[in-house]
């Protein structure tokens, strides 16, 4: 499943979280019954039972890590809906904060955010929905859901410019190339940035690697922020962003790799040597030859020279490409993404 959430169900109702006066938000109503008794204690009242501790033990019992992200779309699909309100917690104040771009009012944003869950629900209750990627999924859907909305009623409960977003946004995808002038500046972006070797490389990559890599890279948040939703420490996420970043370098450079066997065959005879070259491994006599097609090719060039910036540039291209919309009130670094975004995609 990616995380643009491309196989969502296209059922789910609109919630009443925001109904009346402002409320505390809460998690919206589910069919069903809890598989569990609430905050998981005993049905008879009696305290959990609890590791064996002596005073004499030179370390304290280990720290049970909360369960990520993964684990409670397993449980909400085996029927638990105490995991789904764990997600809710997680995830709605971001839902939320995104919903806010597209609708004119904070009780619109709440009915927005209350819909895209509960079609997070139907779609994981019905065997697809996201797996790690949580966050970019639902905010995939929030953009979905308000573009439906503009082809009923509720389309007066958006902002203009999303209603016009949306709208370009869907014909977008019939004109051709000579006709996307007529389209919008973030509409053009969006399709650049999704037609672009970065967002193909991103998207070849495991799902719970592109996960770390939106919440650290796009919404820049620190390992200690995101390492509960991935049922790790801030060290063991650490890690998992490495080795994401050194991914998708890898996945970039195959993308390259795969353009260019079909092109010229000189730069395929050097293609898959530009990984090596980027990390300084490349033996003297290779190394030579390639830096005598480089001089001479300009799309080997800048291939190697976007190697090592390809993950600084996750933060431009993808959630532009993901997204698509970012509104006056922004989200997360949103005026700074879409600026950037819509010159990094065009670049690539």
């Amino acid at each position: 499943m990616s995380v643009d959430g491309r196989d969502e169900s296209s059922g789910g109702g609109s919630g009443d979280a925001a109904a009346g006066g402002q409320v505390p938000p809460q998690v919206p109503s589910q069919c069903g019954r809890a598989s569990g008794p609430k905050g998981g204690y005993p049905v008879d009242g009696s305290v959990p039972a609890q590791r064996a501790w002596h005073e004499d033990s030179v370390l304290p019992p280990p720290r049970e890590l909360p369960p990520s992200d993964a684990d409670l779309i397993d449980r909400m699909r085996s029927g638990d809906d105490t995991a789904y309100e764990e997600l809710y917690r997680r995830h709605a104040q971001a839902v939320r904060r995104y919903a806010r771009t597209c609708c004119r009012d904070a009780h619109t944003a709440e009915d927005l955010t209350a819909e895209v869950f509960a079609r997070m629900l139907q779609a994981v209750r019905g065997g697809s929905g996201p797996q790690h990627a949580v966050r970019a999924y639902l905010l995939t859907s929030v953009r979905r859901v308000a573009a439906s909305w503009t082809r009923s009623a509720r389309r007066e409960q958006l902002v203009d410019d999303f209603a016009v977003f949306a709208t370009q946004s869907a014909r977008g995808s019939h004109v051709s190339d000579d006709d996307t002038l007529e389209l919008g500046a973030d509409v053009r972006a969006m399709h650049e940035a999704e037609r672009s070797m970065a967002m193909r490389a991103f998207r070849s990559l495991p799902e719970r690697w592109q996960a770390v890599l939106w919440h650290t890279e796009v919404e820049d948040e620190s390992p200690s922020e995101v390492a509960t939703l991935f049922g790790l420490d801030a060290n063991g996420t650490r890690v998992l962003a490495s080795r994401a970043r050194e991914g998708l370098k890898q996945a970039y450079l195959q993308a390259h790799v795969s353009d260019t066997l079909t092109g010229d065959e000189a730069c395929a005879r050097y293609a898959d040597q530009l990984g090596t070259y980027a990390r300084g491994r490349l033996r003297t006599r290779a190394e030579r030859g390639l830096r005598k097609h480089l001089e001479e090719c300009a799309r080997c060039r800048l291939a190697a020279s976007q190697i090592e910036e390809v993950a600084g540039g996750i933060p431009a291209v993808v959630p532009v490409a993901v997204i698509g919309w970012f509104g006056a009130a922004g989200y997360a670094k949103a005026a700074g993404l879409i600026a950037g975004g819509a010159g990094a995609a065009g670049a690539a």
